[in-house]
């Protein structure tokens, strides 16, 4: 009966050590700032958003070069709807048309196609699953020591799914939340790039 009893205990003890560990778990100031310092990534993915009655689906695909991105966003069937340029927090936004603003107009032309005011400049962080650097209103992380709620510039964020990527573990879906404005984001492939 002994016997049994410490095969048993070795076999539970063997089992447990061969369970896995989320290679992020609990240090998540560490996570933070790596994710935050990320600045060469491509990101495929898919956009609803809601806001004030109104409503907009479609693909995107966002490309960070440093402090640079590039962005399509895709009707439904697949076409141009706007192509946006951002360095830091300037933003330049050409229609399926081929007209172009920049600054001001082009904070209110991004508003007008897409139903409300995005933060451009905190979203390629956000997108990573990390905040902006800069003020926080609130940050929630789980017990695997990922993002899944943040308070940032008037947005609330919830992170509900993450799926790894090579070494790295980046939200599957986000969803974003302002008065009267839901964004909901699902990722599809990512691209890190040394």
């Amino acid at each position: 009966m002994a016997r049994a009893v410490a095969g048993l205990a070795i076999l539970l003890l063997a089992g447990c050590a061969i369970v896995p560990v989320s290679r992020e778990a609990g240090d998540w100031p560490a996570r933070r700032l790596a994710l935050q310092a990320l600045s060469r990534w491509e990101l495929h993915g898919r956009i609803a958003v809601a806001a004030g009655g109104e409503g907009f689906s479609g693909g995107f695909r966002w490309r960070q070069d440093g402090s640079h991105a590039e962005v399509d966003v895709r009707t439904p069937l697949g076409g141009t709807a706007l192509t946006l340029s951002i360095d830091g927090s300037r933003l330049t936004v050409a229609d399926a048309q081929g007209q172009v603003a920049a600054g001001a107009a082009a904070d209110a032309a991004l508003a007008e196609a897409l139903g409300v005011p995005l933060p451009v400049a905190e979203l390629r962080y956000w997108l990573v699953g990390a905040p902006a650097p800069g003020a926080v209103e609130f940050e929630q992380t789980g017990p695997d020591g990922r993002l899944e709620r943040l308070v940032q510039s008037g947005w609330e964020l919830r992170y509900d799914r993450y799926r790894e990527v090579g070494a790295m573990v980046l939200p599957a879906r986000l969803e974003l939340m302002a008065p009267g404005a839901r964004v909901r984001v699902v990722t599809g492939q990512w691209q890190m790039h040394p």
